[in-house]
């Protein structure tokens, strides 16, 4: 009785697990036809990657062999990967169902149900990789230029077409939608400039000071290796500015994107520094502490000298 009852319960699955299962003796066609399916998308895959590889080396010689052209290279070799991997085993998989069996024809027109379905529900999704797209082709910025997003600097780590992952100076990463990026600064393009001031008291000899400078920026331009690190020569620009009992006296260093022109700047201040020292010219007006009368001593009033 129980044995009938068994027998009738398979018949009875078995109509439903029809569509979905092969026949037994076909099993081994299947299975050759499987293998033969995965071995072609890893030899498609491979020729994509060689292709890939000489796109890279294409962009590479077209910006002369510039950083700018390997980061370039870099980043559209990544998104190229990363594509092309999904293409050919989204197309291996199709394939696979239909050796199964399996009738993939419904599909396409579902695949774009689905894409109206999300082009509807999620549009943040669309502008973040439609704006990725723009970032690509206007070559904004590459994996590995130093940018500036919303007041935060950071350097590009990985970049595709829907977000963009930075990472700060304190190790911070940091990962962007590529639809939120309004304005973008690049640091890392063409050349960059960076002020050097210095704050003198208002009553020492001016001329003298900026003589000072004078003399240790020449110095600095004759020193090959240093000079060798910038575009321009170290230029002095002269006063700038009346900060209250102080004159800010400015120099300007400009070089390439890269430690170049931080260094360069660190070290001027430094000899700046030691030079008016040695010429006994203050750099800050001197401040001392006045009591008036009437204000208590726990609350005194600094007096610029």
């Amino acid at each position: 009785m129980q044995g009938d009852m068994g027998m009738g319960f398979v018949a009875a699955r078995s109509p439903l697990l029809k569509p979905f299962l092969p026949e037994t003796e076909k099993l081994g066609e299947i299975g050759m036809r499987l293998a033969l399916t995965i071995i072609i998308a890893i030899l498609v895959q491979r020729a994509l990657s060689l292709l890939i590889r000489r796109m890279e080396k294409w962009v590479v010689r077209a910006g002369r062999g510039g950083h700018h052209a390997e980061q370039r290279a870099r980043t559209l070799g990544q998104i190229a990967r990363n594509l092309s991997g999904f293409v050919v085993w989204c197309a291996a998989s199709l394939r696979a169902l239909d050796v199964l069996g399996w009738d993939i024809r419904p599909l396409p027109a579902g695949a774009g149900l689905v894409g109206v379905v999300l082009g509807f529900g999620a549009q943040t999704l669309v502008r973040d990789i439609i704006a990725g797209f723009f970032i690509l082709a206007e070559n904004q910025f590459g994996v590995g230029d130093l940018i500036e997003i919303n007041g935060q600097a950071a350097t590009v780590e990985d970049f595709n077409v829907r977000r963009t992952s930075l990472r700060d100076f304190n190790g911070y990463v940091y990962f962007v939608p590529n639809g939120e990026m309004k304005i973008v600064t690049n640091r890392s393009r063409g050349w960059n400039r960076f002020a050097v001031d210095v704050l003198v008291a208002a009553d020492e000899d001016l001329n003298r000071a900026l003589e000072g400078c004078r003399k240790v920026i020449d110095v600095m331009n004759a020193d090959r290796p240093w000079r060798a690190r910038l575009l321009d020569p170290i230029e002095l620009w002269g006063v700038e500015s009346l900060v209250g009992q102080e004159v800010q006296v400015r120099m300007v260093v400009r070089a390439k994107p890269g430690p170049d022109g931080p260094e360069t700047a660190r070290e001027l201040r430094r000899r700046i520094h030691l030079a008016l020292a040695e010429t006994k010219i203050r750099m800050r007006s001197s401040r001392e502490i006045a009591v008036l009368p009437g204000v208590p001593s726990t609350a005194p009033t600094a007096r610029a000298s």
